[in-house]
């Protein structure tokens, strides 16, 4: 039920404007004195105020002036005679959402009232909405404490400020990058603007151009109206390029043109249309080496790596397993009516397999187990078969036959191969640069020299 807060210092009109709304279901309070008036809108909370202009101690105008100095904003009718219009034109450019000359008509009081609380309704439940987003794609509001993503985060929030720098984010496939454009978009200056994502892989070649550009009526047998593309969709909002590796060359000059240019042209159209689009581009390929084989073009990658992030895999973000884990079920749980909670044991299971299919993958398997798991608890005997094959699939990949060996063997072999892996990952991030790669280790030339040649490091270079 909504609240009305009423003045009005004649007291014939205030009683019979009290009664009509109270019939038609607001809570009604009144008052006949501005001073009044503004005390109880301070401490009170009401959906709309209906106020005389003209009133004792404090007038209607004065009463909006008040409110404009102390932030109430609560929507305003103001009541005015037919000899003072100037003044309830003054009264809407000081805040009041409408007027009605008196004496008032029941029926336009009605009108009026449940418009009003109909816009404000919809007001609030933009605010409400735009908050939720806010909140779910806050980076405080993604599932990771772990010390990778903490890095991550420091290292996007700089860049979410700033909204024209364009960002690349690199990483293995199910690792969140949407989720990451999403959050960098919604903590930028451009979050009440459109977010817009497109996964240049899932297009077929020849609809692509016409998705992102638009085109004008008659550009090709069946364009048989304008159509605005994507990119103008994203006019001061933020654009989101997925699997931007599988983009044609020929579309890849296109796209660089409307980033240089900040301009894009319609296909079969003559006039160009201005844009302002932050880009965030993801790739679960390494464009760095297709520049270099010629299949991406450099001066497209340079300017959409300006800043580049690279996402952790899920199997180096182990802390955050359970946390995601904990988090999909919840979700799922909600969704499909359940109360499953996880058997301790399972624990162990999930915290040692490495996820291949990263977050994307452990979000399946709780969706998949929500589902069919018929009991209260996700016990071992629940889990897929991939998952319960090695005791410990964090690292037995990579070692086929550890746990038939001894535990000095088995750790010799465990600590070699997470050294050569180790330092291969820190060759690759520094382009093979020895001497760069040695300081990031924290060890000599001479040192990386012989674990290259002892690690047979050289053929990881091709």
């Amino acid at each position: 039920m909504a609240k009305i807060l009423l003045l009005d210092d004649e007291p014939q009109i205030r009683r019979a404007v009290e009664l009509h709304l109270k019939k038609n279901g607001y809570e009604t309070v009144s008052c006949g004195d501005g001073r009044e008036g503004l005390e109880l809108l301070t401490t009170g909370v009401f959906d709309l105020l209906i106020t005389d202009l003209k009133m004792p101690e404090v007038s209607g105008l004065e009463l909006l002036e008040k409110m404009r100095e102390n932030s109430l904003s609560v929507p305003v009718i103001v009541l005015t005679g037919f000899a003072s219009v100037e003044s309830a034109v003054e009264a809407m450019k000081l805040g009041a959402s409408d007027y009605i000359t008196k004496p008032p008509r029941l029926d336009e009081i009605s009108l009026k009232v449940k418009n009003i609380l109909s816009r404000q309704k919809l007001v609030e439940e933009n605010r409400r909405l735009k908050k939720e987003l806010t909140d779910k794609f806050s980076f405080a509001g993604i599932v990771g404490q772990s010390p990778a993503m903490e890095a991550v985060f420091e290292r996007l929030k700089p860049l979410s400020a700033d909204s024209r720098i364009s960002i690349l984010l690199i990483g293995e496939s199910g690792t969140g990058k949407e989720l990451i454009a999403r959050a960098v978009h919604y903590n930028s200056p451009r979050k009440d603007r459109p977010f817009v994502a497109v996964n240049c892989g899932a297009l077929p070649e020849n609809l692509l151009e016409s998705e992102l550009f638009g085109h004008e009526k008659g550009a090709f047998t069946d364009a048989r109206e304008l159509k605005r593309g994507l990119f103008e969709t994203a006019d001061r909002g933020t654009f989101f390029l997925d699997e931007i590796s599988s983009m044609p060359t020929e579309m890849q000059a296109k796209l660089l043109r409307a980033i240089e240019e900040k301009e894009i042209r319609r296909v079969g159209g003559t006039e160009n249309i201005g844009l302002d689009i932050r880009f965030i581009a993801a790739s679960n390929q390494d464009l760095k080496k297709m520049v270099e084989e010629g299949r991406f073009r450099a001066d497209l990658f340079y300017r959409l790596a300006v800043a580049t992030v690279d996402l952790p895999p899920l199997r180096l973000r182990s802390g955050d397993i359970r946390l995601l884990a904990t988090h999909f079920l919840e979700k799922f749980n909600r969704e499909k009516g359940r109360s499953l909670r996880f058997d301790p044991p399972v624990w162990r299971i999930l915290e040692n397999y490495l996820w291949p299919g990263n977050v994307r993958e452990l979000e399946n398997l709780l969706e998949l187990l929500v589902v069919t798991v018929p009991g209260e608890k996700i016990r071992v005997d629940d889990l897929p078969d991939h998952l319960l094959n090695e005791p410990a699939g964090r690292i037995s990949p990579a070692l086929p036959g550890l746990f038939q060996a001894d535990l000095k063997t088995a750790t010799r072999r465990l600590t070699e191969n997470f050294e050569r892996e180790f330092i291969a990952a820190k060759l690759e991030k520094n382009h093979w640069n020895v001497s760069q790669t040695a300081r990031a280790l924290g060890i000599s030339r001479g040192a990386l020299h012989s674990k290259i040649k002892q690690y047979d490091l050289d053929g990881k270079r091709d």
